[in-house]
């Protein structure tokens, strides 16, 4: 096959092909437009496309019929062939899609919302609605994994850098729990707790991308005050923050839609961190706010219902605090 050629057909496309099929078949161009659904125009075009490629006829007019010429003969069984082909691709695929619809919606969830959203879903009443849903963690490949559709969605504090994905901001990071031992001496002064006084102790916070991985509110609003904050430590990994708690007499933030879960640690107790104290650290560095990370419409295995109903649980979970509340929670 010539340079030339390979090029003209590689310039083809597959409705063009359906065009020569029809044609041939039918013996009529106005009878393919009526088939195909388009004008008649659009295929004198597409003749033209696929006389200029194989610098043929294809076609000749006889008893006001289109007849084949002996080129065209010879090529419509490898064109049926590649239609056909087209159509198991396009059958496999939906196979898939159906398949993995099936195994539920994977969402990528960072921290912050896993607990919440872990004790939402199970609900039956959510299930019923959602159908499985299966939740991961959040990490440095999730959106990656959302773009090659491995993931479905994401759910995080986080901006990912692929700028294909599309980000829907979800709400802000309001109510901050206060988390430290049961038996931690700060427990005397509650509920008049300021920031200055948290300060006095150890203090640990769980670094988040894009937030706090550089400084702390806390730490900031120190410096900004000339408070002293001698002992701050930062972990990445939550296991590692729970035992800083334990064993350190350490203070720490969470968000409060993780309360649910961290009251459940033996020896740890949490309270809501009183408002005019986490205004003042709304006036350091603005609070991360939960980002919803998805494909472009066309790629989502999920219907618009089913991706309203998950916002609507982010955003009502933003709303409450503790576990009380979410006893109450419903759909």
């Amino acid at each position: 096959m010539t340079s030339r050629l390979l090029k003209q057909l590689c310039e083809l496309d597959i409705f063009t092909l359906m065009v020569f099929k029809n044609i041939y078949e039918t013996g009529h161009a106005n009878i393919t437009a009526r088939e195909l659904s388009v004008s008649a125009p659009k295929i004198s075009r597409c003749l033209s496309s696929l006389r200029l490629a194989f610098d043929d006829e294809l076609f000749y007019r006889r008893q006001q019929k289109l007849k084949a010429t002996p080129l065209a003969e010879t090529l419509y069984q490898p064109v049926c062939d590649f239609i056909q082909s087209v159509y198991q691709i396009e059958l496999q695929a939906k196979k898939s899609r159906d398949y993995r619809a099936d195994d539920g919606i994977h969402i990528a969830v960072g921290y912050g919302l896993m607990s919440a959203l872990s004790h939402i879903c199970g609900q039956v009443e959510v299930r019923n609605q959602l159908g499985r849903i299966r939740l991961y963690k959040w990490q440095d490949e999730s959106a990656d994994l959302i773009h090659s559709g491995e993931m479905d969605l994401g759910l995080t504090l986080e901006l990912p850098d692929n700028q294909e994905l599309i980000t829907t901001s979800l709400g802000d990071v309001v109510e901050l729990g206060l988390i430290c031992r049961e038996d931690h001496p700060i427990w005397k002064n509650w509920p008049l707790l300021t920031l200055s006084e948290i300060a006095r102790y150890p203090f640990v916070y769980f670094a988040i991308k894009g937030f706090n991985e550089r400084i702390d509110p806390l730490e900031l609003y120190c410096q900004q005050e000339n408070i002293a904050l001698n002992d701050i430590d930062c972990v990445s990994d939550i296991e590692e923050w729970y035992a800083h708690l334990l064993t350190m007499g350490s203070i720490a933030f969470a968000p409060a839609t993780e309360l649910c879960h961290i009251e459940q640690v033996t020896g740890l107790r949490t309270e809501i961190l009183p408002k005019t104290e986490i205004e003042k650290l709304h006036r350091t560095i603005s609070m991360p706010s939960f980002n919803l990370i998805e494909k472009s419409e066309n790629y989502r295995r999920y219907n618009e219902n089913q991706r309203q109903i998950i916002i609507d649980i982010v955003t009502r979970l933003l709303a409450f605090h503790g576990e009380s509340d979410l006893r109450q929670f419903g759909t």
